[in-house]
């Protein structure tokens, strides 16, 4: 499967807000490598069984409702990217959260991705 960086990130965000355990694990296995790792200020996981505990604590953390979204394009070159992402319902005049992360790339897959949270 060949894809674009774009398309990569776009599938992190939909792992993240996948509710559906087989779907949410499938997800990740297309988009991380097999030891890729995930670190925020809060967390540092690496592999699947860790990415998909994390975004399953992510899932059972908030209502449905709320979910991550991109804000603007994906910025790639080489073998990484940077994007910012929003958080919160859909329909909400403004997102509960905004960060913006940077993700390193191993053969079409993220192989380490660093989460960065904007402050209130």
């Amino acid at each position: 499967m060949s894809t674009t960086p774009a398309d990569t990130i776009q599938r992190l965000i939909d792992a993240i807000n996948e509710r559906e355990p087989a779907r949410r694990r499938s997800l990740i296995e297309q988009t991380f490598t097999p030891d890729g790792a995930y670190t925020d200020p809060d967390d540092d996981v690496q592999g699947y069984d860790a990415l998909d505990a994390l975004f399953d604590r992510l899932q059972h953390q908030a209502p449905p409702e709320l979910r991550f979204s991109l804000l603007g394009q994906v910025d790639a070159h080489h073998h990484q990217a940077r994007f910012t992402w929003q958080y919160g319902p859909a329909d909400a005049p403004a997102a509960l959260a905004t960060g913006g992360d940077v993700a390193v790339f191993h053969e079409g897959r993220i192989h380490r991705l660093y989460a960065f949270f904007d402050q209130p």
